[in-house]
């Protein structure tokens, strides 16, 4: 007799970080988000975290904002598993932005934040002047790069 396997219900977190970002254009000129608290609101499933990518101001037209953090058990850390993300941002001219992700978390058995780094490199498709007159174009793609950001995640200290 075959007895079925049942996979534990999706379990529901939140994970309160504080995020500072700091931001390099294309143009290499840095600036500093001032650090704050956010929260992770993520989905649980066997060893993935399922999340989405939320904006402020609102975007128009977003695709691919879902991602998923994996368990490398080798790092022992979660690993981001984003594609590209595609909008139109208040600021863009109506150009569409691309954003490609990568990065990770370490949590610790009870899923609370120990550290972790996500970085976005972000492009802009089509003429990018008058908007970003410090865009360089990537060779063959179309694409003009705009920049980076990287987010780095400490716990929130109570």
């Amino acid at each position: 007799m075959a007895v079925p396997v049942v996979a534990a219900p999706p379990e529901e977190i939140s994970i309160d970080v504080i995020q500072s970002q700091t931001r390099t254009l294309a143009d290499d000129s840095v600036s500093i988000v001032p650090p704050f608290q956010t929260t992770f609101e993520l989905t649980l499933t066997g060893k993935v975290l399922h999340g989405e990518m939320s904006y402020s101001p609102d975007v128009t037209d977003l695709r691919g904002e879902k991602y998923t953090l994996v368990y490398d058990k080798k790092a022992d850390e979660w690993k981001l598993n984003l594609g590209v993300i595609h909008y139109t941002s208040p600021y863009s001219g109506g150009l569409t932005i691309q954003e490609h992700w990568e990065g990770f978390l370490e949590l610790d058995d009870e899923l609370n934040l120990i550290t972790g780094e996500f970085t976005q490199y972000a492009f802009v498709v089509g003429d990018p002047a008058p908007y970003y007159p410090f865009a360089e174009p990537v060779a063959g793609e179309g694409l003009w790069y705009l920049g980076k950001s990287v987010y780095t995640y400490t716990p929130v200290v109570e």
